[in-house]
């Protein structure tokens, strides 16, 4: 099924033709589907360098970790805009939901053939691509996942997230690779990891919810089978760095080199490389 079809049968004037595509991706410094999950996704997306939205509808999909995943984010109807010069020049868009089309709004995963650097085409780029691949049992909200700058988890709360596979903390995190710190709450003591296989930082996190230490030789001394149960639960799991799912070995191990010297983990923390 693709992303069109079912557009067409929830609105019907809608027409490839009528349509423009914004693929948000990272901007160098906001990430959207930090900014989606905060929100304030409709307010950003109105903030635009230029007429990009020159057509009766925009479609509107989140990148989802690899080049070629988005979330949908919705339909909006373009009607106008102001050309404004604070705080830089810009375009500000007057854009609306369309209400027909909002039922499945952070539930939709889609993947695309389309790989261009170019992140505002034509709908009929891409009206016979983006098909369904995955349709979540509820939306993504801020209230299960608070983006990855915010992620800060115990030990405890990390098994609760994987024991009920919940939805927003698997679809987020499974969608990056990254490199991740763990906080040992009575010492002080730091591990940096990195997440570099195909399930992204969940797949990694998944094995610390098992085991307690995921296979770390210093944390398995410290957290494993012989810790009290205090002690295996004295940890916290945050986020330092996140990237594509296309992102290399090489690419991966070299942030987490640099995460390693910036926080001094080999020297005071777990680190043992």
């Amino acid at each position: 099924m693709k992303l069109f079809d079912l557009i067409k049968i929830w609105e019907p004037t809608f027409e490839a033709t009528k349509a423009k595509v914004h693929l948000a991706r990272y901007n160098g410094n906001e990430r959207p589907l930090d900014v989606f999950l905060e929100g304030q996704f409709d307010e950003w997306q109105r903030w635009q360098n230029k007429r990009n939205f020159q057509r009766e509808f925009v479609v509107s999909l989140v990148s989802a970790g690899s080049p070629t995943r988005w979330l949908y984010a919705g339909l909006f109807r373009s009607f106008d805009c102001v050309e404004e010069t604070d705080p830089k020049p810009h375009f500000y868009y007057t854009l609306e939901r369309v209400p027909s089309c909002e039922e499945w709004v952070g539930r939709l995963f889609l993947e695309s053939r389309y790989t261009e650097r170019h992140s505002y085409p034509k709908g009929e780029t891409l009206a016979e691509d983006l098909t369904v691949t995955e349709l979540l049992a509820e939306r993504l909200t801020i209230a299960d996942f608070p983006g990855f700058k915010a992620v800060n988890l115990t030990k405890a709360q990390l098994d609760t997230v994987v024991r009920n596979q919940t939805a927003a903390w698997r679809a987020a995190l499974s969608s990056v690779k990254g490199i991740y710190v763990i906080t040992d709450t009575a010492t002080g003591r730091l591990y940096v990891g990195k997440a570099s296989g195909a399930d992204g930082i969940w797949g990694r996190w998944c094995a610390y919810a098992s085991n307690g230490h995921g296979g770390n030789v210093a944390l398995r001394k410290e957290f494993g089978i012989e810790a009290t149960e205090e002690r295996r639960h004295a940890l916290r799991f945050a986020v330092l760095e996140i990237a594509d799912l296309s992102a290399t070995e090489d690419d991966i191990c070299q942030r987490e080199s640099h995460w390693k010297s910036v926080l001094l983990s080999r020297e005071h923390g777990y680190n043992r490389n």
